[in-house]
C-alpha cells in the first residue's frame, strides 16, 4: 500500500497521542453504554413513547449546551490533563450512584432523567480538553490524522459499545451496561494518570470574567475563516439533520415491532459511520475548506426525508447506514477543519463551541423533533428537517461564498518521548 494511504494512521507514532487517543475511545464507548441503557430502561417503562425519549435524550445532551463553553475556558486556563481525571472520575462516582438505584428499584423515569443529566455533565466537562490534547500531542504535520483517528476511536465506539451493551442489556439486564460503563471510566482514568505532563501550558491570560473568555472565543472562531461556517454546519447537522437519532426506537418501530431492532439500528449506524471516516481518511489531504461537510450535509438531508417516507426493513438499514457515514464524515472534516485554523491558546473555547453546537444542539432537535412527530407524524416531522439541511447546504455551497483558508500551524504541547 502506498504511503499516501497509510499517512492517515501516522499520528499513532507519537505516544502521547496513543495514550490520549486510548482515553477518548473508552470515553466514548462508556458513553454507549450508559445511554443504551437509559434508552432501554425509560422504552420499557414507557411503551417506548417519542416524546419521552426525547425528554430523555435532551437530558443527556442538555449539558454540552450548559457546560461547554465553561469547559473550553477551563481548557485554556488550567492543566488539561488534570481536568480529564476529575471529569473521569465523576463518571465512576455517577455510574456507580446509578447502577445502584437501578438495582434497589429506586430509579423511575425522573431518576433516571436525572442521572443521565449528570452523565451529560461529566461527559461535556471533559470534551474540550480531550479534544485539545489530542491536537497537542503531535506535531502540526500528523494533526489532520490525529483528527481523522479521534474519528475513528469514535465510531468503533459507536459500533462496539452498543452491541456489547446490547448483549448484556438483553441476557443480564441493565444494571450490567451500568457497571460495565463504571468498569470502563476506572480504565480511562488510570491511562489518563500516564499521560506525560503537558510540556508547554497555554499562556497565562489577563484575569477575565468567564463571559469575556467565552466571547473571546467566539470572536477568535469568527477571525479564522471557514471555521465560522464549519461550526454553523455541525449546529445545523446536528439540529436538523441527525436529531433522528433522539428517536431510534421509534424509527425503528415505523418498520417492524421487534423492540431490539434499534439496538441494531444503533450498531449499523456504527458501522456507516466508520465507512465514513475512513473515506475520508483515505482522500488526499488539502487545506481546510467546507466545501466537502456542505455536499455530504444535502445528501444526509435527502436521508433524513427518506426515514421518514420509508417503510421496508432493508432500506431501513441502508438509509440509516448512510445517514451513519454521513453525519460523521461531516463531522470529522469540520473537526479537521477548526483545529487547522484556530491558535493553541484559544482552542479548548473554540473545540467547546464545537462539542456545542454538536452535542449541545442534538438535543434541542431531538425534542422539537419529538414534538413535532408527536402532533404531526413522522413524515412530515422529518421531512421538514430533511429540508431544512438541504437548503443550509445549498445556502453554503452558493456561488461566491468564502469556503476555503490557509491552515495556520500549531504546535505540539506533549512531550513525545
Amino acid at each position: 500500500m502506498s504511503v499516501r494511504y497509510l499517512r492517515w494512521l501516522s499520528a499513532l507514532r507519537w505516544a502521547p497521542y496513543r495514550r490520549v487517543w486510548s482515553v477518548w475511545m473508552l470515553q466514548q464507548s462508556g458513553y454507549w453504554f450508559s445511554s443504551i441503557a437509559f434508552q432501554w430502561l425509560v422504552a420499557r417503562a414507557t411503551d417506548s413513547d417519542a416524546l419521552t425519549l426525547s425528554v430523555l435524550y435532551f437530558c443527556l445532551l442538555l449539558p454540552m449546551l450548559l457546560v461547554s463553553l465553561p469547559a473550553g475556558v477551563l481548557a485554556d486556563t488550567h492543566d488539561r490533563r488534570r481536568i480529564v481525571l476529575v471529569a473521569q472520575s465523576a463518571i465512576l462516582l455517577v455510574s456507580t450512584t446509578t447502577a445502584t438505584l437501578v438495582l434497589l428499584g429506586l430509579a423511575p423515569v425522573p431518576v433516571l432523567m436525572a442521572c443521565a443529566f449528570a452523565v451529560g455533565t461529566a461527559h461535556s466537562l471533559a470534551q474540550p480538553s480531550t479534544q485539545a490534547l489530542v491536537a497537542n500531542a503531535v506535531p502540526v504535520d500528523d494533526l489532520g490524522s490525529a483528527v481523522v483517528l479521534q474519528s475513528i476511536a469514535m465510531n468503533l465506539a459507536r459500533i462496539g459499545g452498543p452491541a456489547l451493551a446490547g448483549v448484556l442489556i438483553l441476557y443480564r439486564g441493565a444494571v450490567e451496561s451500568l457497571a460495565a460503563y463504571g468498569v470502563i471510566g476506572l480504565v480511562a482514568l488510570v491511562i489518563m494518570r500516564f499521560v506525560r505532563p503537558v510540556a508547554t501550558r497555554p499562556p497565562a491570560a489577563p484575569r477575565q470574567r468567564l463571559a469575556a473568555r467565552i466571547g473571546s472565543g467566539l470572536r477568535h472562531a469568527r477571525s479564522r475563516p471557514p471555521a465560522w461556517t464549519a461550526l454553523a454546519i455541525v449546529a445545523v447537522t446536528a439540529t436538523f439533520a441527525i436529531a433522528y437519532v433522539a428517536q431510534l426506537p421509534t424509527v425503528a418501530g415505523l418498520v417492524s415491532d421487534d423492540p431490539g431492532l434499534f439496538l441494531v439500528l444503533t450498531s449499523v449506524t456504527g458501522v456507516g459511520s466508520l465507512v465514513g471516516v475512513l473515506v475520508v481518511a483515505l482522500r488526499p489531504s488539502s487545506g481546510p475548506s467546507v466545501t466537502p461537510p456542505a455536499a455530504l450535509l444535502a445528501a444526509l438531508g435527502a436521508v433524513v426525508v427518506g426515514l421518514g417516507v420509508n417503510r421496508l426493513l432493508w432500506l431501513e438499514y441502508l438509509l440509516v447506514a448512510v445517514g451513519g457515514a454521513l453525519q460523521f464524515a461531516i463531522m470529522t472534516q469540520c473537526n479537521s477543519v477548526i483545529q487547522q485554523v484556530v491558535d493553541d491558546d484559544h482552542r479548548g473555547r473554540v473545540m467547546s463551541l464545537y462539542t456545542m453546537c454538536w452535542g449541545g444542539l442534538l438535543p434541542v432537535g431531538g425534542l422539537v423533533l419529538g414534538v413535532s412527530w408527536h402532533f404531526l407524524g413522522p413524515l412530515v416531522a422529518l421531512a421538514c428537517n430533511g429540508v431544512i439541511a438541504l437548503a443550509f447546504a445549498g445556502w453554503v455551497l452558493r456561488p461566491g461564498a468564502a469556503r476555503t483558508r490557509a491552515a495556520a500551524a500549531q504546535p505540539a504541547l506533549i512531550e513525545t518521548a
